[in-house]
């Protein structure tokens, strides 16, 4: 069967549909129904663990895409600067977000040493530097800005953060 890499070097899949080899039904023994074959468990299990990961990557990306920039982006004022991040994160017309200003490594941080809060957020043991950006009811898309410094509260899966849940 040939294969092709998926994003992640240790994922394989299928190139294309695995036909059998003749239409033909077999009779005899052949029909019975087969034992599971124990040297696919491994394989299967590669294969799950590296969806699972891709799934982790892709909304660790989504959560990047749009609630981190650091150092925060040069604007006159607030409601610049929600406008134009909107606008450039792909976001735009969107009822409300918040912009962290941290690094990488202290946003995950929160998810390795912060404190637990249900079954997978995290709280922040520190402050952040945030900036709300909230839609104007009337008009194109603009929004009204406000600067904070807050602890924070973060969804995280396989020591990555995936969704901003709130300040706290």
């Amino acid at each position: 069967m040939l294969h092709t890499r998926s994003s992640s070097p240790w994922c394989l899949r299928p190139a294309g549909p695995v036909l059998p080899a003749t239409d033909k039904p077999r009779a005899g023994p052949a029909m019975a129904p087969k034992s599971p074959r124990p040297a696919l468990l491994p394989l299967l299990c590669l294969a799950a663990a590296c969806l699972a990961l891709s799934t982790a990557d892709a909304q660790y990306d989504k959560f990047l895409k749009r609630h981190l920039d650091f150092p925060k982006s040069w604007a006159e004022n607030d409601q610049l600067y929600c406008t134009t991040m909107m606008g450039k994160r792909s976001i735009r017309c969107q009822g409300k977000n918040t912009f962290v200003h941290a690094s990488e490594a202290q946003l995950r941080a929160v998810c390795s040493s912060g404190l637990s809060h249900g079954q997978n957020a995290r709280d922040s043991l520190g402050t952040f530097r945030l900036t709300f950006c909230t839609r104007l009811p009337k008009g194109p898309c603009l929004y009204r800005g406000s600067s904070t410094i807050a602890r924070i509260r973060l969804v995280c899966h396989n020591g990555l953060p995936v969704q901003y849940v709130r300040r706290i």
